[in-house]
């Protein structure tokens, strides 16, 4: 690989996305970014809140898509700190934690999303959240 394409490779992953998908679990990662993708919608992901935050501080991601059991934490507390540093940007929340709807909308997330994911709920709430 040369020089030019390591850089649209970077500029890609971590410049140009507009969405990150956040799950600790890479198949979903990969799943949701690769149909995001086909959808004309550029994507990232991350498998911690520590790589999410540190991709937030490269790229304005306008749209999140965070599971809520991360191995470095709680989706809630990535949702809290992703408020304070891109407070316009939407958040659904994708989990196979049944009851957490409510809890997840009082904190602060635009969508919920019980797993399994599909592709219809996943276009559901990208026209909820106004990205589709």
């Amino acid at each position: 690989m040369d020089v030019v394409d390591s850089l649209s490779n970077w500029l890609n992953e971590y410049v140009m996305g507009r969405v990150l998908v956040v799950d600790d679990e890479i198949d979903i990662c990969i799943l949701v970014t690769k149909y995001l993708d086909n959808k004309g919608i550029k994507a990232g992901y991350a498998v911690t809140i520590k790589e999410a935050l540190y991709k937030t501080t490269l790229t304005k991601y306008d749209l999140y898509i965070v599971d809520l059991n991360l191995t470095d934490g709680s989706g809630y507390d990535l949702i809290h700190k992703l408020k304070e540093l891109r407070s316009q940007a939407k958040i659904i929340i994708i989990t196979a934690y049944d009851g957490e709807a409510k809890r997840a909308l009082e904190n602060g997330a635009n969508y919920f999303i019980q797993k399994p994911l599909s592709k219809k709920t996943l276009d559901q709430a990208l026209h909820t959240v106004n990205y589709a």
